[in-house]
């Protein structure tokens, strides 16, 4: 049923749905690769990687908003926690 979609829509929805499952699934192999072994190689690379695509989609997410999510980001910046 995927190959019946058109090639636009095919790009978004992996670029929406397909991508970000990928970083939640990367982070969840590294988890438990570290509680059972605890930080590896293994576990650091795919939590990098997994923050990689999280950014990136946050980012695409935010593109996507027409720049309103990073706007409000700096409106709140100035403020100390």
């Amino acid at each position: 049923m995927f190959a019946f979609f058109s090639r636009r829509l095919r790009t978004w929805l992996l670029l929406t749905v397909a991508v970000p499952a990928l970083a939640v699934a990367a982070r969840a192999v590294a988890h438990r690769i570290e509680k059972r072994n605890g930080p590896t190689t293994v576990s650091r690379a795919l939590i990098s990687a997994s923050n990689f695509i999280g950014r990136r989609s946050e980012k695409s997410q935010d593109l996507a908003a027409g720049g309103q999510a990073e706007a409000n980001r700096s409106r709140f910046s100035h403020r100390r926690h």
